[in-house]
């Protein structure tokens, strides 16, 4: 155990959800997720070494490297200088009685707060009534929670006041409601009444009512209170939707539009330097740009220019776009506090060719012997930048390997029904690549073809 961890015991409540718990945290994922990759999660959740960063690149891999198949989940990783959250989807997640929400986030929400927290995470389903503890194991639960049993029965005596005085309220606006719908009534009859009343009127007493008074200054006759309300009701609502239209003419007339306003998420008035640098990232400033030269040295060939690929990312204050679960900006280093927002996605790396030369990464990359994109279905009409290696042995197949970008993810998949690919990274033994399943990759992997060449990637997120 490393000195920045601390064990702490977890107080479970049965339910369908796969809870890895282990002293230094806890994971809770649906009930879909496979047993072998709640099993693999839990491995890297009780491993000393295993960060915060470890954890969810498993569980991204684990969903085949693509953002959109990313199960709902909560993780809590402790520390002794404080507790590490992230979160996705529907699940409930209180610390020291806070809520944290992220059913509207596109990946996952990250927090860090500082010192010793009392923590509660529910799945969407009603949990069993016993807390059992548990400090390394995985079970079947729909709740969990970490910290002192007095701070959990404060926070279930605050919910049941809570509900205790929503349902106060509750009672007294239907009493409000019959009060009302009675206090109607009753105007209603009064009114009926007057209007029986003046109609019984005398015939003498209706000319003498058409007559004007003494004094009077106007043959208008004079207006009974109910009437002046409803005559005041009506120039009053005239006179605000008078004022309204107003209003959003002159705004429209007053108010040009600003560098960045609006995309929904900008605020304008931003400095000149990032309002440039954003530009330069938007599509129709990218098309207007000059065609990247040649790569020399591999025969490469695309027909188009790249087209632009949107993702959700964090802008540092310089203008540099990051994935969404950096805490610092991958190329200045600069702290990233700004919201996410899709944006146009800049080159995800490079691929390094052992024959020569190299590719940017802002496309898909079919690499071949005689790589021919319009046989390959899983580009979906995309049209990738095309690589031709030498074999001469014929051990690489025509359209051997395709390199795909999914969001801020690079990921190969292997379309040789032969000799295939191998997987060669630090700190693990050569993987032979799966022929269904794409593999998320990562910057300095390589990539052996067979027959001498292999792939280096470079740069990646």
């Amino acid at each position: 155990m490393t000195d920045t961890s601390v064990e702490r015991e977890t107080l479970w409540a049965e339910g369908t959800w796969s809870a890895a718990v282990a002293p230094r945290g806890v994971l809770l994922l649906p009930p879909e997720v496979p047993e072998e990759l709640v099993a693999e999660l839990w491995r890297v959740l009780r491993d000393p070494e295993g960060t915060l960063t470890a954890i969810l690149d498993r569980l991204v891999m684990g969903a085949g490297g693509r953002l959109s198949r990313i199960p709902d989940f909560a993780l809590v990783l402790l520390e002794k200088s404080g507790t590490h959250l992230a979160l996705r989807g529907s699940l409930s997640l209180r610390v020291d009685g806070e809520s944290f929400d992220a059913a509207e986030v596109a990946t996952w929400m990250e927090s860090f707060l500082p010192g010793e927290s009392s923590v509660v995470l529910s799945a969407p389903e009603q949990p069993g009534t016993v807390l059992r503890p548990a400090v390394d194991a995985v079970v079947r639960a729909a709740r969990l929670q970490l910290g002192a049993p007095a701070a959990d029965a404060a926070e279930a005596a605050a919910d049941a006041e809570a509900a205790d005085a929503a349902e106060t309220e509750t009672v007294q606006a239907t009493a409000d409601t019959a009060d009302a719908e009675a206090a109607d009534a009753a105007e209603t009859e009064t009114v009926q009444a007057a209007d029986d009343a003046e109609v019984a009127a005398p015939d003498a007493q209706a000319e003498a009512d058409e007559e004007p008074a003494a004094g009077s200054d106007s043959d208008v006759p004079e207006e009974t209170g109910r009437e002046q309300a409803a005559r005041s009701a009506v120039a009053s609502e005239a006179a605000a939707e008078s004022d309204t239209a107003e209003f959003a003419a002159v705004q429209s007339a007053g108010s040009p539009d600003l560098p960045g306003d609006h995309d929904g998420w900008t605020v304008a008035d931003l400095p000149e330097d990032l309002v440039e640098e954003l530009g330069r990232m938007l599509p129709e400033q990218q098309e207007s740009r000059d065609e990247p030269e040649p790569t020399q040295g591999v025969d490469t060939e695309a027909t188009e220019a790249a087209p632009t690929r949107m993702a959700l990312s964090v802008i540092c204050p310089s203008g540099h776009a990051n994935p969404t679960n950096y805490v610092n900006c991958r190329e200045c280093g600069a702290e990233l506090t700004q919201p996410a927002r899709i944006i146009a996605c800049p080159p995800l790396g490079r691929v390094r060719v052992s024959s020569g030369g190299e590719v940017v990464l802002d496309r898909p990359v079919l690499v071949g012997r005689e790589p021919s994109p319009e046989h390959v279905g899983e580009l979906n009409g995309a049209v990738p930048a095309v690589v031709t290696v030498p074999s001469e042995q014929q051990v690489i197949s025509r359209n051997h390997l395709l390199i795909e970008l999914d969001e801020w993810s690079v990921l190969a998949r292997s379309l040789s029904a032969g000799n295939g690919t191998v997987l060669r990274r630090d700190g693990i033994s050569p993987m032979r690549m799966s022929s269904t399943e794409p593999v998320l990759l990562r910057s300095g992997d390589i990539l052996d073809l067979g027959d001498g060449q292999s792939l280096l990637l470079e740069d990646l997120p």
